[in-house]
């Protein structure tokens, strides 16, 4: 490919790399971002695929591909971000006889992050006439700011074309390169403020919040529950305490986690934004990454007070957003503690719940995502008129009857709170939720093995090369040893290189690299 423009891959991009390199290439479409987008009247195909080559020349987010392992001997860091020249989107056309099978196809088939633009648009016809617009993002290039951001200006470029008239759009201030690039001009020293907080954060964290309900399984649940109600009762709270909604439900899921996990101090992974904090607030690219959120319930405090505390976590989440992800994974991962309980907030107004009564619904087993590397995710959808809870989680850490229990008990909490006079205390939340107190957990032992060397040998021999290192202790985990969590992807094909095949997700653990190598199978020619 010829040289063009690029840079380091931007902060908030590095999770969605992460996540969507550590699971089978099957399942990677989990990740993906799909809409079926509405269209004016009179919009035709040609407006359309017009409407989208405009936006790539406009954006370079859209053109963008990712070089994930350059070489050794290159002198540059990556994975990079690679601005290829402007050309038209790629349209695919389908008629409304094959379009559930071609949109399933555009959905699920993996993007090739080296070669593949973020985007993939498929049309789709009656009798030649357009009828819908079928849309699916990578999830590493985009956010949901970024989403609506595009969505708008789609809207204003058909709306414009189909009325005979210019559209309208802001300039664009800054392409992810020129944040990617202000990024990799930022010292340790200026972006230690920021990562002194997650360092204090996480040597608080509990080492595993889900060790008293952790069992050997691999089956994988997920449940929603959507209560119209729920969205006055969590505005109502937000306003007699003076904090955001989003304050509401993190306490809530704070007391509910805490209540199942029977644990008091409790930790999971927050969803959060880069945009303010890192001062290009209107990039059109993925500025969002989970961030760890710790809540201590010790001393049996009242709702009111895990509110204001939880108001004030959001508050520095926010501000000490913008670092590199892989470091603050790295700060986790050498204190060898396990979050991987995940919350996220999304904004679905205007749009409507569409239903007026208390809905829980089982949906179908979440077997790609449970490939993620999380135990849990709960997902609060806020609606013009309602909120939904959807709950993903690992058997291993809950069952389906306590994933509809951990839905039906957190919509309880919040409404119980509605009224100024009741004010409960974590203890008394715990009686009102009512879950069953956690066993004690089962522990499997790791088997002992043998007859390594030579994978162990190459094993450490890579790691040392990949990152710049001396030794390498095979007593040690990856990233213990000194391993970068983004030199990953280089160091799995390195090992490939020397006839050595290996998944990228055990080096993301505390396991020794010793371990590892028992993984390690000889590479197919």
């Amino acid at each position: 490919m010829p040289e063009g423009k690029s840079a380091n891959l931007c902060w908030g991009q590095h999770h969605h790399l992460l996540r969507y390199l550590r699971v089978p290439a099957q399942s990677r479409h989990e990740a993906h971002i799909g809409t079926s987008y509405p269209l004016p009247a009179g919009c035709t195909v040609a407006a359309v695929r017009a409407a989208l080559t405009h936006l790539v020349r406009r954006h370079e987010v859209l053109r963008t591909v990712y070089d994930l392992t350059g070489t050794a001997a290159d002198g540059r860091a990556w994975p990079r971000q690679l601005v290829q020249p402007p050309a038209p989107q790629p349209v695919t056309e389908a008629t409304t006889e094959d379009a559930v099978d071609v949109i399933a196809r555009l959905t699920r088939t993996p993007f090739d992050l080296a070669r593949e633009w973020p985007l993939r648009a498929c049309v789709v016809t009656t009798g030649g006439r357009l009828v819908r617009l079928h849309l699916v993002f990578n999830h590493l290039a985009f956010d949901d700011v970024a989403l609506d951001r595009l969505a708008a200006e789609l809207d204003e470029l058909l709306a414009a074309r189909t009325e005979g008239r210019p559209a309208v759009l802001d300039p664009v201030e800054h392409q992810p390169v020129d944040l990617a690039r202000f990024e990799e001009s930022r010292t340790d020293a200026d972006i230690e403020p920021a990562l002194g907080h997650w360092r204090e954060l996480v040597k608080k964290l509990p080492a595993d919040v889900f060790s008293k309900r952790r069992r050997v399984s691999e089956a994988a649940h997920s449940g929603s529950f959507t209560v119209p109600s729920l969205l006055s009762a969590a505005r109502t709270i937000a306003a007699r305490e003076h904090v955001w909604p989003s304050a509401v439900h993190l306490a809530a899921y704070a007391v509910t986690l805490a209540a199942y996990t029977g644990q008091p101090v409790v930790a999971h992974r927050m969803y959060t934004s880069q945009r303010d904090a890192s001062g290009f607030g209107g990039a059109v690219t993925c500025l969002s990454y989970p961030t760890p959120v710790l809540a201590d319930l010790g001393g049996d405090p009242r709702f009111s007070a895990v509110v204001k505390e939880s108001a004030t976590r959001v508050s520095q989440a926010m501000t000490h957003a913008h670092v590199p992800y892989d470091r603050v994974y790295e700060l986790i991962a050498e204190e060898g503690v396990r979050v991987v309980a995940e919350l996220n907030f999304l904004d679905n107004a205007p749009r409507s719940c569409r239903t007026k009564r208390d809905r829980y619904a089982v949906n179908a087993a979440p077997v790609d995502w449970a490939h993620a590397g999380s135990d849990s995710y709960l997902r609060v959808y806020e609606w013009a008129d309602g909120i939904t809870l959807a709950l993903q989680a690992l058997d291993a850490v809950m069952d389906a009857g306590a994933v509809e229990q951990f839905l039906r008990g957190y919509a309880r909490l919040v409404e119980a709170h509605r009224e100024p006079g009741t004010d409960l205390r974590v203890s008394e939340a715990a009686a009102l939720l009512g879950f069953t107190p956690p066993e004690p957990p089962r522990i499997r032992a790791e088997p002992e093995r043998t007859g390594t060397a030579p994978a162990e040998r190459v094993l450490t021999e890579v790691v040392a090369e990949v990152n710049g290192l001396g030794d390498v202790d095979p007593a040690r985990s990856y990233l213990g040893a000194g391993g970068r969590v983004l030199r990953l992807p280089r160091v799995v094909e390195a090992l490939h290189e020397r006839g050595w095949s290996a998944g990228l997700v055990p080096f993301t653990t505390a396991r020794p690299l010793s371990a590892l190598a028992h993984e390690l199978v000889p590479a197919r020619g």
